[in-house]
């Protein structure tokens, strides 16, 4: 989806008229237009105000990525003290087999909540399914409380 397309479905989305966005940018409803349907793109400046306004990254705008979630939401304390920002770097840090067995967990985890996990990203449609390893012997299997 290219910048264009986006703009027009977050605007229609929240139920903003090109009149009201082109009165937030100080441009005219021609603008905007131009900008919806691929003519014209905004400067830098703009598509910052865009960000800001509609509350999601520049980067979600420009199609670089499909987290919609502005930059600032990293700063975020999720829990311990951890921020986001924190757990997503150490993420990028873990092997490749270790992020698999957390998104394995994280599934399980959503689930337990009465969750799905949404897909990762729109080439990741596939449906992660948390199986839980099997004992090795008799004695691995935990007794009912």
């Amino acid at each position: 989806m290219n910048f264009g397309e986006k703009l027009y479905r977050l605007r229609v989305e929240r139920g903003i008229y090109q009149k009201q966005l082109a009165a937030y940018l100080h441009v005219s409803v021609g603008t905007i237009s131009n900008y919806e349907n691929g003519i014209h793109s905004p400067d830098l400046k703009t598509l910052s105000k865009l960000a800001s306004y509609f509350r999601v990254s520049a980067d979600y705008l420009l199609d670089r990525t499909d987290y919609i979630a502005p930059i600032d939401g990293l700063s975020t304390e999720l829990a311990d003290r951890y921020t986001a920002g924190d757990i997503m770097n150490i993420i990028l840090e873990l092997s490749p087999q270790s992020r698999r067995d957390l998104v394995k967990y994280l599934t399980m985890l959503s689930a337990c909540d009465g969750n799905i996990l949404p897909p990762l990203n729109a080439s990741e449609r596939r449906t992660v399914v948390f199986t839980p390893p099997k004992p090795e012997s008799p004695d691995e299997v935990p007794l009912s409380e």
